[in-house]
């Protein structure tokens, strides 16, 4: 298959989701919990990914696998 081999970078790891309802209190909670960790990691290395279902909003937590600290390897 065509660009089978190619690299592709480091693939973000889904450490952490949160789901409506509350899901960004959570999130905000879970935040402040990994203050520390999430410090440690380069900026681009780690994003939050949010958006909208017919409930209301929902968070996921990614990092890349380079960066992963293993306090955060939770899903």
């Amino acid at each position: 298959m065509a660009g089978e081999l190619l690299p592709i970078g480091t693939r973000p790891k889904l450490v952490a989701s949160f789901d409506p309802p509350e899901a960004e209190a959570r999130f905000r909670e879970w935040q402040a919990a990994h203050a520390e960790a999430l410090a440690a990691i380069p900026p681009d290395a780690w994003r939050v990914e949010y958006g909208r279902t017919g409930v209301g909003p929902y968070a996921r937590v990614r990092v890349d696998e380079a960066h992963l600290p293993g306090e955060l390897e939770t899903a």
